[in-house]
């Protein structure tokens, strides 16, 4: 581009920093500044994006200091909402707390951000009064923000209770990161039956992520078998990682001194491995540097 300007700017630097590329996105705000192109709000919920991403502390506190020094006409919620993942992100759950205490006006984001951050950093009673003390109407993403909470709490009857009210109270189609949640805080809390009985409950195909919390319940509580048939749903949903979901499967009957079964699930593993192809490379020279063009790895 012959001239850019600060929306170019900032549609790369948000584009980078939402696409995971996040060292990119820094790196090109401070071109940004070093071309003298002036940013705006939107730059900045872009940066801290970036910020949140890489746990970038000390940039996040520069950038809200610029915001309360400049104080941008243009200051909204999805600035101040950004801010507050920033902190979340980072691990300073205070200043998400002390910055959404200010906020003179807040979103529903606004509100689940706090309560997400509460409860993943091992305040889940606070969380869910924040909940209770919401204005704004939840969402889905709040719904699942506050079954963490009484997770990490060990509120089973009450995550059930929030579950259950979810479409007939909010209106909300429970989704399969509700029941996934559900399902794995069943199984940390040694409900293994009542998990499994959640599984087969769902209205849609369980995924791997319900099963392997499933599978991580038989390991804990030592249900070998229940783990067997686990396994095999795993295999049908990711045949690519089949190996090491038997792998799996022959350690826990090591461990519970079933070698029969041990064994045999062993030479599943390496009948997988023999019917892969050899891993192969090769790289392809130019005047300049030397490139991998392809590369296919065998498990071990």
């Amino acid at each position: 581009m012959p001239r850019r300007d600060a929306v170019g700017w900032t549609t790369v630097i948000g584009g980078c920093a939402n696409a995971g590329r996040a060292a990119e996105a820094v790196e090109l705000f401070w071109r940004m500044r070093k071309a003298r192109v002036k940013d705006d709000a939107v730059t900045m919920v872009a940066l801290l994006t970036a910020c949140a991403e890489l746990g970038g502390l000390e940039l996040g506190r520069w950038v809200h200091a610029r915001v309360d020094l400049e104080g941008w006409q243009q200051r909204t919620v999805l600035l101040d909402n950004a801010l507050i993942h920033m902190y979340v992100k980072c691990g300073v759950v205070e200043d998400a707390r002390r910055l959404f205490g200010m906020m003179p006006r807040r979103s529903t984001v606004s509100w689940t951000t706090m309560i997400s951050g509460l409860a993943m950093h091992g305040h889940p009673q606070e969380a869910l009064d924040l909940f209770h003390r919401m204005q704004d109407r939840p969402d889905g993403a709040t719904m699942l923000a506050v079954l963490r909470a009484c997770s990490h709490a060990g509120r089973i009857d009450d995550a059930r209770w929030y579950f259950e009210s979810m479409e007939r109270v909010y209106g909300i189609n429970p989704e399969i990161q509700h029941y996934g949640c559900m399902v794995d805080m069943l199984c940390r809390w040694r409900r293994l039956n009542e998990a499994l009985e959640l599984v087969e409950k769902m209205p849609f195909q369980p995924n791997e992520g319900a099963w392997g919390a499933i599978l991580s319940g038989c390991r804990r509580e030592g249900n070998l078998e229940l783990a067997a048939k686990v396994t095999d749903r795993l295999v049908e949903l990711q045949p690519e990682r089949a190996a090491g979901y038997l792998v799996l499967l022959s350690n826990m009957y090591a461990g519970g001194g079933q070698w029969e079964q041990a064994r045999m699930v062993r030479e599943r593993v390496a009948a997988l491995n023999a019917e892969k192809p050899a891993g192969r490379s090769w790289v392809n020279q130019n005047e300049s540097s030397m490139v991998l063009a392809q590369a296919q790895l065998v498990d071990p």
